[in-house]
């Protein structure tokens, strides 16, 4: 019987038709391969790929906003550089802190990008199609958790290689610029890992919670924003003329953005931001950012263990 033959049943009331479909006879390859395949596809989702256009617009202007001041100091490297040589007093962005300046694009990043990894899964139920194949619920959560973390990785070290560049450019001898930049330049590297990782699994771990994209951003926007406003209005009342909180400090460690801003400086050994309390070390920001790195992880395969597939 070929493919589209239709059979009529003896009874009028239904037909029967032979599909032609066919079983898969080829190479399966585990389930290596499928958490392989769902992180490149949700890599590609980070940065639009695959999509229309307009879901390439939020990734790349977020990303290009926070790279354009590395980009404009690299462009201007040549100008900075004669004005040092002057002897004039030059302001520079640099390794350790340019997160800390410019780190609310990452955010916004997390807040876009973030709901479009794990929502959609959710709101379109298409998350039985995954679990009932080689990944299970852990493999799911951690091929989205590594896709995230290494989108904002992507963004986080091309500003960096711009100040690298830029430094080198800086200097009359290029050859001995890049043997002299290149150490200083290395502790990027795991600092940015760092921050990926930190800002990836608080963002998906906090989306997972929800099937609509627009209430998991409202929710990362108001934790960000909490979470810093809060421990920092805490601080300084325990501060004041009046009262001496000294367990307030410890409160600075749960803002997010101060602690892996903070955290990227003992990379570099450089020292924290003078508005912090001189009883916390760059090593207790780091602490508590690989602290949160395994909670928020955590909460996010709790989740996936726990949702409703």
């Amino acid at each position: 019987m070929t493919a589209g033959n239709r059979i009529t049943a003896s009874s009028p009331a239904g037909s029967i038709y032979d599909l032609g479909y066919r079983h898969y006879e080829g190479k399966r390859r585990g389930r290596g391969y499928a958490i392989w395949s769902l992180y490149v596809e949700s890599l590609r989702s980070v940065w639009g790929f695959g999509r229309p256009t307009r879901a390439k617009a939020a990734p790349f202007i977020v990303g290009g906003l926070y790279a354009f001041p590395a980009a404009l100091q690299l462009a201007f490297s040549s100008t900075i550089a004669a004005q040092i040589q002057s002897g004039q007093t030059v302001e520079l962005f640099t390794y350790s802190t340019y997160f800390i300046q410019f780190g609310f694009f990452m955010i916004l990043f997390c807040v876009a990008q973030a709901p479009e990894l794990v929502c959609r899964d959710q709101r379109y139920q298409v998350l039985p199609l995954y679990f009932t194949r080689a990944l299970s619920r852990v493999d799911y959560a951690v091929a989205k958790l590594g896709a995230l973390a290494s989108g904002l990785f992507l963004a986080l070290l091309v500003p960096m290689i711009a100040l690298f560049v830029g430094a080198v450019l800086m200097k009359p001898d290029t050859l001995g610029a890049l043997g002299d930049e290149l150490p200083k330049a290395l502790p990027a590297l795991p600092a940015c890992l760092l921050v990926a990782m930190g800002m990836a699994a608080i963002a998906l771990a906090l989306s997972s919670f929800s099937p609509r994209r627009a209430y998991a951003a409202i929710g990362l926007v108001a934790y960000f924003l909490l979470m810093e406003i809060v421990p920092v209005a805490i601080y300084a009342v325990g501060h004041g003329d009046r009262v001496n909180w000294t367990w307030s400090d410890k409160l600075l460690l749960l803002a997010p953005s101060t602690t892996l801003g903070s955290a990227v400086n003992w990379f570099f050994g450089t020292s924290l931001d003078p508005s912090l309390p001189s009883t916390l070390s760059g090593g207790d920001f780091l602490v508590a950012a690989i602290a949160s790195i395994f909670v928020f992880s955590g909460v996010l395969l709790f989740r996936y263990r726990r949702i409703a597939a």
